[in-house]
């Protein structure tokens, strides 16, 4: 083949690879591409304009939003833009199905499909100058030939001799005008040269993605890239991006060096921390910071804590600030709005000045000089630029009392000196980092056009992402892929409109597509579309574990893409904006105009202004309305507003006062959205009575929505402090349990002291009631004032937006979260803590992890009907210290998906995770589904019946071979390995291999250097008490293999066994299973062979040993231990413990029986051990075992077909 052969995945932009369609999105292409297909077998016959319609009319249905027609002699064109006003982005030629002298195939290149391609390209290309061609493509409705642009450019724009010769043909110059001659004359030998060059070319056929060649049934497992060929962001190259919450190490890493820190990995984390010693530079932010505080007389222990956090608030505000830099110079394409710079700011004094005497005060209210000075930089009305607590006390400082100096220029710094070599040497601190800063792109991704030569893009979602690290220096912070923020945002906010709009509508709609071909109908009323638009402005979507908030930025995105989508999007007039589309791509927001032109603001155009205004009202009132977020670091709360802030930042746009002076809109008070809590603890239930008076509520709802509203700092402190009062009468107003015993003992105590007139007043019976209420007195005082609840968050008082009129607890639309991962195991709770988990929780258990409570929360929290979507450690599916949550989640939650990741989420963490999402209703189907490379895939639908009430095990396998469920249950019903109820019935003992080290056991008792040498291993036997040494990778199914290494057997081990259990005949079983049909790796040994964890002991068998081994390798005791275990659905140390090995169903047995798979058993590990091949005895063993469970011929067949 000479020219370089691509698949289809090859043919596939990459970062278009990284795009995970929705369930329904991939059922409405499929039926897409399904109806295409019938309807092209069934009129193979019919002409090539009929076919050509049935491929357009499909494409059509795909990629909706685009012009798809003739292009002059173009067969089909695939526009950039919606009307035929734009630029044709895809060149088709199509073929009849029988035409096949003039189509492309694998084994006929150079035809005249491809000449015409060629032909029509360079038209495009030199007639009409089009440079907006992607690709091409041959096709006569199966078969898709794909040449990229690249390659159309390389081979034929950019040969000048076609170039010339096609000038010619089109003047007129050559020897014949016919189309066939500038084919077959002048086009031709070109090809020719070209496929010797190894021009790459696509190719696949549509018939390979068929299930069988009699039915139309595509493969599963090609829909989604069959979905991402023919989307327009693969087709027409239309903006995405790498993984938009993927770190820019370069940048981070000089950011930290600068800053005068460096990460580090310290027990599985990476942490943030002072740079070694050596390379400390005096004036780096923090070695400059740590000097000040001692001069202050700050205790050393708090120096570096103090320091960093004074450096990270600085380079917080510094960071933000060059946004708004990037974003002022974007706006008004001029470098006059450039203020970040060595030459205005070249002292620590002009940068404190900048923050709090510019960024901290209304243009108005500026001195002349520093209106003088800071001409073009507005007011934006951010906290960030309010004096922290620590810079105003006395333990720290604001940033003016740094002093200057000049530091050395980091060792891999991309900077370059002024012959373009890399930086060296020493340079002043705040140059090095403004030129630092000056490197990098900060535009956005969006409306980003020309980027710095030696530039790389740092979007608002990098950022947000190197907010997150510096802040969460102390702990470490693994960040969800952009990916999955998207997918969880999209999925949980499409469940809830839908939800929003069967209610409005009276519909009973399941898919988005549905609600879009109905509003995109021209029936479908400004009035309805107001509705619907206003009751997605009315969700309420909380991410109780906030973090960074980078999932409350994707829902924020999705939101304004999704309306859209759906032309429900308005302009501040209140008119529909049809002039835009939105997509969502890779986490940010991308805007295209008709023609296919990304967007970007222009202060000096109306029609801009309009746009922008309209994302801006639209940006807003999802963020002050929809969005809310808690976490109990402040740091991570502060970052969540910034990335809130810096989203609305993109779409600032420029006002003209009463005086003419133009003003960048100001940013609102959105803190007040995202609150410092404990998620976790609160003082309060949801369902807690407390006096509400209705006055008093809406007055507080009122101030909530002034304090958003107001730019003015002195009243926003003012409304701050009534808010907080108001706060205090609600709580002092809550009914608790103490103090109903309280009130109960007081009015007792009140009754007997208040006497009767005609009776003796009973001082004893008054003493005991009084000390009675002295006690409930301060039992309730203990609730109200308990320290343990200082950084509780009280659901009920802190969202009023949640409330009905009269404070009951009505709860959030959707709930999302990747919550913390923290095992009470590790010591991480103190006692008190743990004992109001397990109070306040029901799927608490006393070995907590704090994932759990968090999806008990937010379940809670979610209002009838509202959606849950959490990312989770996927051993929530199986493991049996988490049956409380899978019985919760039985026993409350409705349309319940779980994704299991079989790909590795994220990337520094050993966890496997998966997806859950659920809705708050009673319906009773759990779908269950796979994440593979980069696919989501749909495992199988099953009733909550399916599994166990009371110890259930979301196995999915269970799910995946339901088929094999009769199977399965035969099995269960049979025999065990080992029994807990009788004796009797145990065939065998299972045990465990020796542990060998482990600091302080032995005797003597090991130390550290004795368990890292591992003095009791050696290559030579050394005297009688060193015996041969297996570890895992020795033991594998019917055979064993010897390193040659010997151990001291004894008491010296940490755990050295019983002697009994590495002598006599016995099965070895190795822990970790292989990933196949017969995942089972077990063995039979005989002699003195110590083994070590990696692999468990059967013996003391009552049955014969080689028997039960064929039992435990067949393929039927696989099937069953996926469907038991699942232990695939992990990616990370997938293996089996004893409790599990002893639970293997081993079917009665004669004692002929035993020794008809005896003697095949013995004829393989024979074979084995001489590296033969063993597999008519290994079909003769499966097939033995199933007639030994009694299966049919139909369960016979499901066990030879099953396949992982």
């Amino acid at each position: 083949m000479a020219y370089e052969f691509q698949n289809l995945k090859q043919s596939i932009n990459r970062n278009v690879n990284t795009i995970m369609p929705q369930e329904e999105q991939k059922e409405f292409f499929s039926n897409a591409l399904t109806k295409y297909l019938e309807s092209i077998r069934e009129n193979e016959h019919q002409d090539e304009e009929f076919q050509k319609g049935v491929f357009r009319d499909f494409l059509k249905a795909v990629i909706p939003d685009k012009q798809i027609n003739v292009s002059e002699k173009i067969d089909l064109a695939i526009y950039n833009g919606n009307s035929s006003e734009s630029k044709v982005g895809v060149i088709i030629e199509y073929k009849k199905l029988d035409n096949k002298s003039e189509m492309m195939s694998e084994d006929n290149i150079n035809t005249k499909s491809f000449r015409e391609l060629v032909a029509y390209y360079l038209r495009e290309r030199v007639i009409n100058k089009n440079l907006e061609v992607k690709r091409g493509i041959i096709t006569n409705g199966y078969s898709f030939f794909v040449i990229n642009s690249s390659e159309l450019e390389k081979f034929f724009y950019k040969n000048k001799r076609l170039v010339d010769n096609f000038n010619k043909f089109e003047n007129r110059q050559l020897a014949s005008q016919k189309t066939d001659f500038l084919f077959d004359e002048v086009i031709a030998p070109e090809i020719d040269r070209a496929l010797k060059k190894k021009i790459k070319i696509a190719h696949f056929d549509l018939n390979d993605f068929l299930v069988d060649d009699q039915n139309i049934r595509i493969k599963k497992n090609m829909i989604t890239q069959l979905y991402r060929f023919f989307s327009s962001e693969n087709l027409l190259n239309e903006m995405i991006f790498a993984d938009a919450n993927s770190l820019n190490k370069n940048f981070y890493n000089e950011l930290l060096y600068i800053m005068g820190l460096h990460e580090e990995r310290k027990n599985g984390n990476k942490l943030i921390t002072r740079l070694k010693e050596k390379d400390r530079q005096d004036v780096s932010l923090v070695e400059n910071a740590i000097e000040q505080l001692d001069l202050k007389g700050v205790s050393e222990d708090r120096q570096l804590d103090n320091a960093i956090q004074l450096v990270v608030v600085w380079i917080n505000r510094i960071l933000f600030l060059k946004l708004l830099e990037s974003s002022l110079i974007s706006f008004n394409k001029s470098n006059a709005y450039n203020f970040l710079n060595y030459n205005k700011l070249n002292t620590f004094d002009d940068i404190n000045e900048l923050f709090f005497a510019v960024m901290a005060k209304k243009e108005e209210e500026r001195t002349d000089r520093i209106k003088k000075k800071y001409p073009n930089v507005p007011y934006m009305n951010s906290s960030l630029f309010e004096p922290t607590d620590l810079e105003m006390s006395k333990e720290g400082f604001t940033i003016n009392e740094l002093r200057e100096g000049k530091i050395q220029v980091y060792s891999k710094t991309k900077l370059k000196d002024t012959n373009g070599k890399k930086l060296k040497g020493k340079i002043n601190i705040l140059e090095y980092l403004f030129k630092f800063l000056d490197s990098y792109d900060f535009t956005s991704s969006g409306s980003a056009k020309n980027k710095k030569e030696q530039g790389q893009l740092i979007n608002a979602s990098v950022l947000g992402l190197i907010f997150e690290k510096i802040n969460g220096y102390k702990d470490g912070s693994f960040f969800t892929p952009g990916k999955i923020t998207m997918y969880m945002a999209k999925k949980a906010l499409y469940q809830s409109v839908l939800t929003k709009a069967n209610e409005i509508f009276h519909l009973n709609i399941q898919r988005i597509e549905e609600l879009a071909q109905i509003t995109r109908d021209i029936s479908f009323s400004m009035e309805q579309r107001r509705k619907l638009s206003d009751a997605i402005d009315s969700l309420k979507i909380l991410d109780p574990a906030v973090g960074s908030g980078h999932f409350l930025v994707s829902i924020l995105n999705e939101i304004i893409a999704l309306k859209a989508s759906l032309r429900i999007l308005f302009d501040a007039d209140g008119n529909l904006l049809n002039y835009i589309s939105c997509t969502v791509a890779n986490d940010e927001l991308i805007i295209q105009d008709d023609y296919g032109n990304n967007y970007s603001y222009d202060a000096s155009k109306p029609k801009s202004l309009k746009i922008q205004k309209a994302l801006f009202n639209q940006k807003k009132k999802i963020i002050e309305n929809c969005l809310y977020g808690v976490d109990l670091n402040p740091n991570s709360v502060n970052i969540c507003r910034l990335r809130l802030w810096t989203e609305l930042l993109k779409n600032s746009y420029y006002e003209e006062d009463e005086n003419g002076d133009r003003h960048l809109t100001t940013l609102p008070n959105i803190d007040i959205n995202i609150k410092v809590g404990n998620s976790l603890i609160h003082r309060f239930g949801l369902t807690d009575n407390f006096d509400l008076r209705k006055s008093e509520f809406k007055q507080y709802t009122k101030l909530i929505k002034d304090y958003k509203n107001t730019g003015d700092k002195k009243l926003k402190h003012e409304i701050n402090e009534k808010i907080n009062a108001i706060k205090k009468t609600f709580i002092d107003s809550f009914r608790t349990p103490e103090g109903d015993r309280f009130e109960e003992a007081l009015n007792k105590l009140n009754k007997v002291g208040q006497g009767n007139l005609f009776k003796d007043f009973d001082s004893v019976e008054f003493s005991k009631l009084k000390e009675k209420a002295d006690i409930a007195r301060k039992k309730f005082e203990n609730r109200k004032n308990d320290p343990f609840y200082k950084d509780s968050l009280e659901w009920r008082i802190e969202f009023p937006e949640v409330l009905d009129e009269n404070g009951n607890f009505e709860g959030f639309d959707i709930v999302i979260a990747n919550p913390p991962y923290i095992f009470a195991r590790n010591q991480s709770f103190d006692k008190k803590t743990k004992e109001y988990y397990l109070k306040h929780y029901e799927v608490d258990e006393y070995q907590a992890n704090t994932y759990t409570l968090f999806m008990e929360l937010g379940f809670n929290l979610l209002k009838q009907n509202g959606t849950f979507a959490y990312i989770v450690p996927n051993n929530m599916l199986t493991i049996q210290s988490n049956q409380k949550i899978r019985k919760f989640l039985l026993d409350y939650s409705g349309d319940l998906v779980i994704i299991d990741s079989l790909d590795k989420i994220f990337a520094d963490a050993s966890v496997d995770n998966c997806l859950v999402f659920l809705k708050k209703n009673m319906s009773s189907s759990i779908t269950f589904g796979e994440l593979i490379n980069d696919n989501f895939e749909l495992v199988g639908t099953v009733d909550k019946a399916f599994f166990d009430d009371e110890n259930p095990m979301f196995s999915i396998s269970m799910v995946k071979y339901k088929d094999a469920i009769d199977i399965f249950n035969k099995m269960e019903k049979c025999s065990r390995i080992s029994s807990e109820t009788s004796k009797q019935l145990q065939i065998a003992e299972v045990k465990t291999g020796i542990k060998a080290y482990q600091k302080g056991k032995g005797k003597p008792k090991q130390g550290k250097e004795d368990v890292q040498n591992r003095i009791y291993h050696c290559k030579e036997k050394k005297n009688m008490s060193y015996l041969p040494y297996l570890n895992g990778k020795n033991v594998s199914r019917y055979k064993m293999t010897w390193d040659g290494e010997y151990v001291k057997y004894g008491d010296n081990l940490a755990e050295p066994r019983k002697t009994t259990n590495f002598k006599e005949p016995r099965i070895l079983v190795r822990q970790i299973p292989s990933k196949n049909v017969y995942a089972i790796e077990g063995t039979y040994i005989e002699g003195e062979f110590i083994n070590d964890l990696n692999s468990m002991v059967i013996e003391n068998s009552n049955m014969n040993l080689l028997a039960l081994l064929g039992v435990l390798n067949s393929k039927i005791e696989t099937l069953w231990f996926l469907m038991k275990f699942d232990k695939f659905q992990r990616r990370v140390f997938p293996q089996f413990k004893v409790k599990e090995l002893e639970q293997f169903p081993i079917p009665n047995m004669n004692q002929q029986q035993q020794e008809q798979l005896a003697s095949l058993v013995n004829v393989v590990l024979s074979k084995a051990s001489k590296n033969e091949n063993f597999r008519y005895e290994n079909n003769e063993i499966d097939e033995l075992v199933m007639d030994l469970f009694g299966l049919t011929e139909i369960e016979k067949k499901i066990v030879r077909d099953f396949t992982l």
